[in-house]
């Protein structure tokens, strides 16, 4: 070949053999709700195969989000309870976020008697789908003494899904309690965290607690995630300059009044800060007055909002209260900001939606009542993607390494 002309591209030969990328591992999820959880478990590589959830309402939420999902089929209502879960034999992942109503420090707190109560369920679904791992997220008040021992046999339960109930013995509860240790005998490794959205990147306080379950000859691959924001580090950047530099239309009067509600004693700065309310509001803009002049019926003003006794609000300087699954009735004002000068509003649908992690094109409930229930039950998204990452690292074949030394 002459210097300075080109070869024709070498046609590929009869027997050269392309190899498809890998399937991605699949997901079935239980409990969806508006499909915060499937979210992130798509995000993090998953394939979902199906997705179960018995409120209508939800179901319209997740078809009207279905390619965000990842999924093309539509959602008919289905309850867990009905479902044989055999079906879904050798599924990568089981995932749900099993209704947390009766172990939430609100409501009727009748724990393991509540009706709502599917945690059995969950441990049914897995004897019968045997996935590779599990994912199950939950309040903290499992961790309560009130629940501790119920708490202790649904892990005892799961460590052994097959293994059949011991029968009337007058409390199975304490039956399962008192396993044995874990050990490389059980069908399961499993272990639990509680872990804060605020952590990993929200704009919320949402300690919540995760349970993970994976097969004994995968377990050793688990990690579980770290948070990369710290309330140290936004205590230290409020307290500079840093934090109002990022906000420079901020008044005087907002830099003194966060600084006064800042800790006395000094902090060690953790990789990012938390974000506050007013990042989140920075990054949406502010709220229509009314539905007619925004394309987002979602960030509309909600008027009606009020402050007295402990329903005092999130201040738009820190982190917001926990979302909540109701409206003018959240105990602590969680879906109220206010502002330093005293003012203050309902947070929109939207800006909650966000502090759950939802992107801002994520299709809701045009009214607000339905989109908060859905908002206030969703699993974080942030938090979702964080865990099923690892369990995908986890759950991965190990790289095939080659001995270069025989090459």
């Amino acid at each position: 070949m002459e210097l300075g002309t080109l070869s024709a591209p070498t046609a590929p030969s009869a027997q050269t053999q392309v190899i498809p990328p890998p399937a991605p591992p699949t997901a079935l999820e239980l409990f969806a709700g508006a499909g915060g959880l499937a979210l992130g478990v798509h995000r993090a590589g998953f394939a979902l195969v199906d997705i179960i959830e018995v409120d209508e309402a939800c179901c319209a939420t997740l078809r009207s989000n279905a390619s965000r999902l990842g999924v093309e089929q539509g959602f008919d209502a289905r309850d867990v309870r009905t479902v044989d879960f055999s079906a879904y034999e050798g599924i990568d992942l089981l995932c749900g976020g099993a209704p947390c109503q009766p172990f939430s420090r609100a409501g009727r707190r009748r724990g393991r008697f509540d009706e709502r109560n599917m945690l059995p369920e969950v441990v049914r679904a897995v004897a019968q789908s045997q996935p590779r791992a599990f994912l199950i997220e939950n309040v903290r008040g499992l961790l309560f003494e009130s629940a501790e021992n119920y708490f202790k046999s649904i892990i005892a339960r799961l460590r052994n899904p097959t293994v059949a109930d011991p029968g009337p013995v007058g409390n199975e509860d304490l039956y399962w309690a008192s396993a044995p240790a874990p050990s490389e005998r059980d069908q399961y490794a499993v272990s639990f965290r509680l872990l804060d959205t605020a952590d990993f990147g929200l704009s919320q306080r949402r300690p919540r607690l995760f349970i993970v379950g994976i097969r004994q000859d995968l377990v050793d691959r688990f990690e579980w995630p770290v948070g990369k924001f710290s309330r140290e580090s936004l205590v230290e950047d409020l307290r500079g300059p840093q934090y109002w530099r990022d906000h420079p239309k901020a008044p005087p009067a907002a830099r003194t009044l966060a600084r006064e509600r800042l800790p006395k004693h000094s902090l060690k700065r953790g990789a990012n800060r938390w974000r506050t309310l007013r990042d989140l509001m920075v990054e949406l803009g502010p709220p229509a007055l009314n539905a007619e002049l925004t394309d987002d019926p979602s960030h509309v003003v909600v008027p009606g909002a009020r402050l007295y006794g402990k329903h005092t609000g999130s201040p738009i300087d820190w982190v917001a209260k926990t979302v909540k699954a109701g409206v003018h009735g959240s105990p602590g004002g969680e879906h109220i900001v206010v502002h330093h000068d005293g003012s203050f509003r309902y947070l929109t649908v939207r800006e909650c939606a966000r502090l759950q992690g939802f992107p801002a094109d994520y299709e809701l409930p045009a009214k607000r009542t339905p989109a908060m229930k859905q908002l206030g039950n969703a699993v974080a998204v942030n938090v979702a993607e964080a865990v099923s990452g690892q369990l995908r690292a986890c759950l991965e074949p190990e790289p095939d390494l080659k001995d270069e030394s025989k090459r």
